[in-house]
């Protein structure tokens, strides 16, 4: 039965990092697990692999360690498959030693249901990315029932090609995706007048956008973990470049465009709040969050979203208000991660996704394109908008990701502390 007991911590170490856990918290479950069942590990989690090294507890130190790799890249976010790995781990980690074998059997058994498991329904997928690109339009001050109806549109159609598309390319899908919006917005700036068309581009491309990912990427690197934190923010960048491509080749076709003057309006507090809760659904669906526990987040979402529209309608500006808002779900994310036994990263981002600054993302990757076509008669002002969109999308990553990752970091040192002392106990799910 040692063999069942260490392919046990190397199928939960492998659900956990390929499914959005932070790297630190796949290596202090997988840890605690190898405990359990009476082991000392050492996990040391890369990009296109997780080696880990076991040894028997008590053992003195010319012991050989018994090394196991498993091939697996953290590409996923799953909250359900995290969350019930999470709390498998800490019942076992109760459970009085040595563990039984039919404890061992149990968990194998519960661990491959947990493999098992499905993701949101194509329904409830579909269904949600409209309505989150809908709802981060309303955000944006989108009032036309039209320009709403083409978001929801565009955003279903591209969610129903993501889920179409079958294949190991991981970038396919938002280059198929975007190119829809694209195709959607550049069309209708054909047929109708509305000054708010370009967000049929842009909303659904916001969805598109690897968030979780580029939190995870930040706080790896912030710990230290240079090389699998390069490997997710590339991973990251080349998303964003999928997602930049096909937009700008959607509206190439339809000979649409990103206009300068594209601005969002602020709304009123109780539509922005309802608006955030909705957004916040739509990710919760993106990364298969049980609708029973939907709620946490949705309110994080409200207050934040919240907090936002205070400091942006008394003039502090969208990085002022993205840096006290991310802040705000920081502090309460990280704690209910704990909590709920969810990824931090997936559920801070669902909080603050209408946050992140794709609007000068892809305007900026629209008068890249510009400049290059313009050539030697290239101007100052589109060189300038250039520069201006590149300096707010910098300003703006950087305060949301400070915003959330210093409190995370804080916080996890903290309770990290007091886990110690006293071990978790196994939550309700």
């Amino acid at each position: 039965m040692v063999t069942d007991r260490i392919a046990n911590v190397v199928q939960a170490a492998a659900l956990l990092h390929a499914n959005g856990q932070t790297t630190q918290r796949v290596i202090e479950a997988t840890t605690r697990l190898a405990r359990a069942y009476g082991y000392e590990a050492v996990v040391l989690p890369q990009w296109d692999i997780i080696l880990l090294r076991f040894r028997a507890l008590g053992a003195d130190a010319h012991t050989l360690w018994r090394d196991e790799t498993v091939h697996i890249r953290p590409t996923g976010v799953d909250m359900n498959k995290v969350a019930k790995t999470t709390h498998l781990i800490d019942r076992i980690s109760t459970l009085p030693l040595p563990l039984s074998e039919q404890d061992v059997l149990d968990s194998e058994q519960e661990l491959s249901a947990i493999t098992a498991l499905k993701p949101s329904s194509h329904v409830r997928f579909v269904l949600m990315a409209g309505l989150g690109a809908s709802a981060l339009g309303l955000i944006f001050g989108v009032t036309s029932h039209i320009t709403l109806t083409l978001i929801f549109f565009a955003a279903a159609l591209g969610a129903i090609l993501r889920r179409a598309v079958v294949g190991e390319n991981l970038f396919v899908p938002p280059l198929i995706a975007a190119s829809v919006a694209g195709l959607v917005g550049g069309a209708a700036q054909h047929l109708l007048t509305d000054s708010q068309l370009q967000f049929v581009d842009i909303t659904p491309c916001m969805i598109l956008v690897p968030g979780a990912h580029i939190l995870n990427a930040s706080l790896d690197l912030a710990r230290g973990r240079l090389s699998l934190g390069i490997a997710r923010l590339t991973y990251c960048l080349m998303i964003l470049l999928a997602i930049c491509a096909g937009l700008l080749m959607g509206l190439t076709v339809t000979n649409g465009s990103l206009t300068d003057g594209m601005l969002s309006t602020q709304v009123p507090l109780w539509l922005d709040i309802i608006s955030a809760g909705i957004a916040v659904a739509a990710f919760g669906a993106f990364f298969s969050l049980p609708w029973r526990i939907l709620i946490a987040p949705i309110l994080v979402g409200m207050i934040c979203h919240a907090s936002r529209w205070f400091i942006l309608d008394n003039g502090g500006g969208v990085v002022l208000g993205a840096f006290v808002a991310c802040l705000i779900a920081g502090i309460i994310t990280a704690v209910l991660a704990r909590y709920l036994k969810l990824p931090f990263a997936a559920l801070a981002f669902s909080a603050v996704v209408s946050m992140m600054p794709g609007i000068f993302v892809f305007k900026l990757a629209s008068g890249l394109v510009e400049v290059y076509r313009a050539d030697s008669d290239a101007s100052i002002a589109m060189l300038t908008n250039v520069v201006s969109n590149g300096t707010a999308t910098f300003l703006i990553v950087m305060a949301m990701t400070f915003g959330l990752i210093v409190p995370k970091m804080l916080i996890d040192g903290w309770l990290g502390e007091r886990e110690q002392k006293s071990p978790p106990q196994a939550g309700r799910l």
